[in-house]
């Protein structure tokens, strides 16, 4: 006896029905995989203009300290009452944390005409080194009007095991000096440029200004002079 449950296929307007349903279902599957917009990618581009007296020769710079919230590669904006948004198709080329490490990075190494050591590997030839770490507690692009920007750093000079019997004066003076730093500044966006070109510019230019406020404080240390600065304090 057949079994009255059981579905038969063979009936031609049945198969019809069904090949007819699978097409649609797997158009509909291409149609929304296809309808997903491909995100644009950005990276930080600052202006450095190299420092000519600078005898600076070893860098170290740290892995940045960022707050979770900016930690990622989309980029994220906030309005006046501190809701955000993420823009997942608008994305960094990195994590917003390694974006500012190795655009400060490099924006040092082009201003001082150093090697950073972190990131080559190099180490100098019996050269001071200057460990940079750096805090950003805001990056926070703001109403699409401008970006709030707050950092702290630390730089410290570490003389090397080969200059520490040294007899020179400078030597001696020099060992295990360091400069506590921060700066707070608001970086306008351009209201006339397109929303987004506007705002990776004033993140550059944001950086620009950071990178040029580090690099004059690393060049006090090493000149053991007083490092000051605009919109922050050094000690």
């Amino acid at each position: 006896m057949k079994n009255k449950n059981h579905l038969s296929f063979q009936h031609p307007k049945a198969a019809k029905w069904l090949l007819g349903s699978g097409l649609f279902l797997t158009a509909v599957a291409m149609t929304a995989c296809s309808s997903s917009p491909t995100p644009n990618y950005y990276t930080l581009t600052p202006k450095v203009t190299p420092v000519t007296s600078s005898t600076v020769q070893v860098i170290e710079v740290l892995p940045v300290g960022i707050p979770d919230r900016l930690d990622r590669a989309p980029l994220v904006l906030q309005d006046s009452s501190g809701k955000s948004t993420v823009l997942n198709n608008e994305r960094w080329t990195s994590t917003m944390g390694t974006q500012l490490r190795d655009t400060l990075s490099a924006g040092l190494q082009q201003k001082l005409g150093a090697i950073d050591s972190y990131s080559s590997g190099l180490a100098g030839n019996n050269q001071p080194l200057y460990r940079v770490s750096t805090d950003f507690s805001h990056f926070d692009i703001v109403d699409k009007s401008y970006i709030n920007i707050a950092v702290s750093w630390v730089v410290k000079r570490q003389i090397p095991p080969t200059q520490l019997e040294s007899a020179n004066a400078k030597v001696i003076t020099n060992a295990g000096s360091q400069l506590n730093c921060r700066i707070a500044f608001k970086q306008p966006i351009d209201q006339k440029a397109k929303k987004m070109e506007a705002i990776v510019s004033a993140s550059s230019e944001a950086m620009t200004q950071i990178i040029n406020t580090v690099s004059s404080s690393i060049v006090a240390l090493d000149s053991n002079k007083k490092s000051v600065i605009s919109n922050g304090v050094c000690s």
